[in-house]
C-alpha cells in the first residue's frame, strides 16, 4: 500500500477537518383551515445550536438524502426555527452557505401537523368523502381510486401447473431485480460542463450488467416468465376486478413508454430523437451486454449515436435512465401480481415448480471480505490504536486519544511508505 492509498483510506474513516455547522432553510407549504386558503412557511437551523448527536444526525440525514430517507428529516422538525420571509432573506445573505431542505408531497395544516391530499381535498370542498387525485396519475390509477372495493378473488381461481411454475419465476427474477444495486440508487447522473456531457453512476459496471442480465428476463416478451406474460396470467385470473384492470393499465403504460421516444430533458430538446426507447434498450443489450453485435445492430446502435452527435455518455445516461424508469413501472406492478400470487399458494397450498435463486441457496455469496476493504479496516483500527497508546504516553491529557489521531496518521504512513520503499 502506497502513501496516497493510505491518505485515500484514513479520509474514508474521517480523520480530517473538523466539519462546520450548516445553516438549513426549509421552505414548507400548508393549508389554513380558517380561512381553507394554502401558504408557505419558512423554517431555519443552524446545526451549531444543537447537541452533538442532535447535530450529527440531522447533518447526516441532509447529506445522504435520496427519495427513500428524505422523510428522516421529520424526526427533527422540531428544531427548526419558524422565521418570517424578511428574515429568511436577512439570514441568506449573511451565511457562508446555506443548504436548502425540500420534502416531495409534503404538507402540513396550520398547526404545523402533517395532513394528506385527501384531507386537504376535504377541506377545500367540505365533503367528508372526497378524494384528491395525486399529480401524474394515469386513468388506470384513477379508476383503482374510485372502484367500489370488492375482494380480490382468490379461492375460486385456479391456475395451471405450468401457469403456477411461469409466474414462480416471474416473482424470483422480480425479487432479484428489485433487490439489486442498479435499482436502489439513482440510475445514472448527467452533467454539463464546457459543452461536454458526462455520465457516472453510484453502481459499478458489474453491478450494471448484473441488473441488466435480470432486467432481460423480464423485459424480453419471448422469455416465458417475462412481465407481458406475467400480467396476461394475472390480467385472466383476476378477470373483471379493480386490481387486475389497474396491473393491466400499469403494463400498457409500460408499452407506451417502449413505443415513445426517451425524454432527456434539458440536455436534448422534446423532438431530438427518432428512436424509441425499445430501440435504445434494444440496441444496448444486443451490442453491449446480452450478444454480440450482428451488422444491422451495430448500424442500429450507431444510427441513435449519431442523433445525439456522437456523444456516447448522453446515449449510455439515457439508456440506463429509461431501463430504470422501466423497471419502476415493472417493480410497481409485480409488487400487486407477487402479492396475489403468494397468497394464492398459501391458500391452494401449492408451491411453483421454480430453480431458485443463487443468493438464496448460497448465503455466502460476497461474504468474504474484499481484500481492499479488509486493508482500510485494519489501517483504521491500527490508526486508532496508535492514537491511543501516544496519548497515554503523554499522560493521558483532557481530551481523549482523538487528539492524537493526525499524529499517529502521519506516524503510521511514515513507517508504512518507509518499510515499502526498503523493500523496493
Amino acid at each position: 500500500m502506497n502513501r496516497s492509498e493510505i491518505v485515500g483510506v484514513l479520509l474514508l474513516y474521517g480523520f480530517g477537518e473538523k466539519e462546520t455547522p450548516m445553516m438549513l432553510s426549509w421552505k414548507i407549504r400548508y393549508l389554513d383551515k380558517t380561512d381553507k386558503r394554502f401558504k408557505d412557511r419558512y423554517l431555519e437551523l443552524n446545526t451549531e445550536s444543537l447537541e452533538p448527536a442532535a447535530r450529527a444526525a440531522v447533518e447526516l440525514i441532509v447529506e445522504s438524502k435520496s427519495s427513500r430517507t428524505e422523510r428522516g428529516i421529520l424526526k427533527f422538525r422540531h428544531l427548526f426555527v419558524e422565521r418570517t420571509l424578511e428574515e429568511v432573506s436577512v439570514g441568506c445573505n449573511v451565511a457562508d452557505s446555506l443548504t436548502s431542505v425540500f420534502l416531495h408531497d409534503y404538507f402540513e395544516d396550520e398547526t404545523g401537523r402533517e395532513i394528506s391530499r385527501n384531507e386537504m381535498a376535504r377541506i377545500m370542498t367540505g365533503s367528508p368523502t372526497a378524494i384528491a387525485i395525486p399529480p401524474g396519475a394515469k386513468q388506470h390509477d384513477i379508476d383503482l381510486m374510485l372502484a367500489e372495493p370488492k375482494p380480490v378473488p382468490l379461492v375460486e381461481v385456479s391456475l395451471s401447473a405450468d401457469e403456477v411454475r411461469l409466474l414462480g419465476y416471474f416473482v424470483r427474477d422480480l425479487k432479484e431485480m428489485l433487490n439489486s444495486t442498479f435499482m436502489k440508487d439513482s440510475p445514472a447522473q448527467l452533467t454539463w460542463s464546457a459543452g461536454n456531457v458526462t455520465v457516472e453512476t453510484a453502481a459499478s459496471d458489474d453491478e450494471i450488467r448484473s441488473f441488466v442480465t435480470i432486467f432481460r428476463r423480464l423485459y424480453m416478451r419471448g422469455d416465458p416468465a417475462s412481465f407481458l406474460n406475467a400480467v396476461t396470467i394475472f390480467a385472466k385470473a383476476l378477470a373483471d376486478h379493480s386490481r387486475g384492470k389497474w396491473v393491466a393499465g400499469t403494463a400498457q403504460e409500460y408499452q407506451q413508454i417502449l413505443e415513445s421516444a426517451p425524454d432527456c430533458r434539458p440536455f436534448i430538446a422534446p423532438g431530438t430523437c427518432t428512436f424509441t426507447t425499445k430501440r435504445l434498450i434494444d440496441v444496448f443489450l444486443y451490442t453491449q451486454y446480452a450478444h454480440q453485435p450482428d451488422a444491422d445492430r451495430q448500424r442500429q446502435f450507431l444510427e441513435c449515436l449519431t442523433e445525439l452527435r456522437g456523444n456516447r455518455d448522453l446515449l449510455t445516461g439515457m439508456f440506463l435512465t429509461e431501463m430504470w424508469k422501466l423497471a419502476l413501472v415493472v417493480g410497481n406492478a409485480g409488487r400487486v401480481v407477487a402479492g396475489w400470487f403468494t397468497n394464492y399458494c398459501n391458500h391452494h397450498r401449492v408451491s411453483p415448480d421454480v430453480l431458485a435463486s443463487l443468493s438464496d441457496q448460497h448465503p455466502g455469496l460476497g461474504a468474504v471480505e474484499k481484500d481492499k476493504d479488509r486493508r482500510a479496516r485494519l489501517l483504521q483500527q491500527k490508526t486508532v490504536q496508535l492514537a491511543d497508546e501516544l496519548w497515554q504516553l503523554a499522560g493521558c491529557p483532557n481530551g481523549g486519544s482523538a487528539l492524537y489521531l493526525a499524529q499517529a496518521r502521519e506516524q503510521l504512513m511514515n513507517a508504512v511508505a518507509g518499510n515499502a520503499a526498503q523493500a523496493n
